[in-house]
């Protein structure tokens, strides 16, 4: 291989790995900034809550006289 076509391998590589961090950082400091992380246990908890809001049988009602 010619040691310019190395070269400029190494350089292309280079740039298009730089390119991708680069995106990868600006999509995270985007999700950041738009509360993606904000509330992630609070998840599951509301899903029970809204499951519990519907009239179904609450954990334990099953065992009451």
């Amino acid at each position: 291989m010619d040691p310019m076509q190395t070269k400029l391998m190494v350089i292309t590589f280079t740039v298009v790995g730089l390119a991708f961090a680069a995106g990868f950082v600006m999509v995270a400091v985007w999700a950041i900034r738009a509360g993606q992380f904000k509330d992630v246990e609070g998840v599951k908890y509301r899903m029970l809550k809204d499951f519990n809001a519907k009239g179904e049988q609450k954990d334990g009602e099953e065992f009451k006289g």
